[in-house]
């Protein structure tokens, strides 16, 4: 992809950003309240409702990019399975290495000290996934970054 001139400025940059993950973060944030929420029902162990919102959260957050990259494929002339595939390899690489990281030590270690210095509830869950998010997204927008330069 060729960097377009309002994508040089830094605030090109982060409107590009916004545009892009603000609609994975809406949706992501629901699966995760509703994933604490289920979790809450069956246990009070904040371990649990920690990994039960970490990856409920990446339920949404991933159904709705890969949908969004199918979309972005559906003009290609690739049968379904091949189109699946391209997409597939787009996420891995713009989310591979940060999402590792994310699923199984930081987001649920943030939504746990969350849910420990807070309490049970949204609050904690949505403070946790917002800690978490700042490394998360460190790491994603440098790949999507050099995934843009590349041909």
């Amino acid at each position: 992809m060729p960097i377009l001139p309002h994508e040089r400025t830094t605030r090109g940059k982060v409107t590009e950003w916004l545009r892009r993950y603000l609609p994975l973060e809406l949706v992501s944030i629901t699966t995760a309240l509703i994933g604490a929420a289920l979790a809450e029902l069956v246990t009070a162990n904040p371990v649990v409702i920690a990994y039960a919102a970490a990856w409920s959260e990446n339920i949404g957050y991933y159904g709705l990019a890969f949908s969004r990259e199918m979309r972005a494929l559906s003009a290609s002339a690739l049968p379904w399975p091949s189109r699946a595939l391209h997409a597939l390899r787009a996420l891995v690489w713009e989310f591979g290495a940060a999402e590792i990281l994310d699923s199984f030590v930081v987001r649920p270690f943030a939504m746990f000290a969350a849910i420990e210095l807070i309490g049970h509830g949204p609050l904690s869950i949505i403070a946790g996934k917002l800690a978490a998010d700042v490394v998360f997204y460190g790491i994603a927008i440098l790949f999507y970054e050099k995934r843009k330069k590349s041909p």
